[in-house]
């Protein structure tokens, strides 16, 4: 079993079917690609290879409980359980939440996670005048553009990019979160880099980064789960190419279970 269609699931069920297993992939999504989209020509060659090679498909069902070697999965009109001999487990990445940041602090509204923040820019809603952006990951950089048509952004650690776009925000390298301040919503950022503290002032924050695990389905999400291996490549800088060969190695049979792929 592989939860996961995105292109590390798809990666990961082709490199299992080649050596003759029998796959089965499941995604809660309709379609294919994760964060890579069902039109990158990395994720239909991917699909077209598993297609070939016999792997089966189950596109919007979500895979809920892992036990005694049986995966649970919820789909259209069917519950059911799946016998298994392992969990091949490639649910993503996400950005972490304030709390495993170390953030002190109330939950005051208008702070997001980046994911939450792309869907919400994408559908035109305006999160902030002065928004602060956690983390110089690949997600701060898909919602830095959207930002800036509404506001002056700041963004806290990360490497300041050379061109426009750094020019066009207040970078603060090598900086960390510290408290958050605000009575019903975030107006200050406490940072911190070394004994040096500075207040930000802010509407808006965004937890971009760095990128964690994210781990959904019950009886694995810890590293060691009972017949469960992790695929869930960390580095943003991955092309198509290098995924691959960090996936195959990964998914292969020999790989110890409950190790995650750095």
């Amino acid at each position: 079993m592989v939860v996961g269609a995105g292109l590390s699931g798809l990666i990961a069920a082709a490199s299992r079917a080649a050596r003759g297993d029998s796959v089965i992939l499941v995604e809660r999504l309709p379609t294919v690609g994760g964060v890579w989209g069902f039109d990158h020509p990395a994720v239909i060659a991917a699909a077209q290879e598993c297609r070939r090679l016999g792997v089966e498909f189950l596109l919007g069902s979500s895979a809920i409980r892992w036990r005694d070697r049986r995966l649970l999965v919820v789909g259209p009109g069917a519950v059911r359980w799946i016998e298994a001999d392992r969990l091949v487990f490639a649910g993503g990445n996400r950005p972490p939440t304030a709390a495993e940041l170390g953030i002190a602090g109330g939950r005051l509204a208008g702070v997001f996670a980046s994911t939450v923040a792309h869907h919400l820019l994408d559908a035109g809603v305006v999160l902030g005048h002065r928004p602060v952006v956690v983390g110089g990951t690949d997600e701060a950089a898909i919602v830095l553009p959207h930002l800036m048509e509404h506001g002056r952004v700041t963004v806290v650690g990360g490497t300041p990019p050379a061109g426009a776009l750094g020019e066009r925000v207040d970078w603060w390298p090598g900086y960390s979160p510290l408290r958050l301040h605000g009575t019903d919503r975030v107006d200050l950022l406490d940072i911190g880099h070394g004994s040096a503290t500075v207040q930000l002032y802010c509407d808006a924050v965004i937890l971009a980064g760095p990128l964690l695990p994210l781990r959904n389905v019950d009886g694995a999400v810890r590293d060691q789960s009972d017949g469960v291996v992790f695929v869930q490549p960390l580095d943003p800088g991955l092309d198509a190419r290098a995924l691959r060969r960090v996936v195959q190695e990964a998914a292969a049979p020999t790989r110890p279970e409950g190790v995650l792929v750095p």
